[in-house]
C-alpha cells in the first residue's frame, strides 16, 4: 500500500512539473492506485498532528501534599492532616 501511495505521489511531483503529462501508463496507475494515495496522505497527515498535539502537551506538575501532626494524650496519638501546599494554615 505505501508504495503504491508513494508511487502516485511521484507522479504528481512529475506531472507538476510538466513532465509525463500525456503518458497513459502514468495515468492508468494514477487513477488506479489514487485510493492507496490517499491513505498514505492520511497516514503521513496524522503522524503529524499527532507530533503537533505531543508538543503541545505539557505535563502536568503535581505538587508534594503537606503533612501535619500533633502530638496527643494517648497512645495512638493526636491528629493527623493533609493538605494542599498552596492553601494557607489559616484557612482550614
Amino acid at each position: 500500500m505505501i508504495w503504491e501511495g508513494l508511487a502516485v505521489e511521484i507522479i504528481k511531483i512529475f506531472w507538476s512539473h510538466g513532465y509525463f503529462v500525456d503518458n497513459r501508463w502514468l495515468q492508468m496507475i494514477h487513477d488506479n492506485w489514487w485510493c492507496h494515495w490517499v491513505a498514505y496522505k492520511t497516514k503521513v497527515t496524522l503522524q503529524d498532528v499527532d507530533k503537533q498535539i505531543e508538543d503541545l502537551i505539557q505535563e502536568a506538575e503535581v505538587d508534594e501534599p503537606v503533612f501535619w501532626e500533633e502530638e496527643g494524650d494517648t497512645p495512638l496519638g493526636g491528629k493527623m492532616g493533609l493538605r494542599a501546599p498552596w492553601l494557607d494554615k489559616e484557612e482550614n
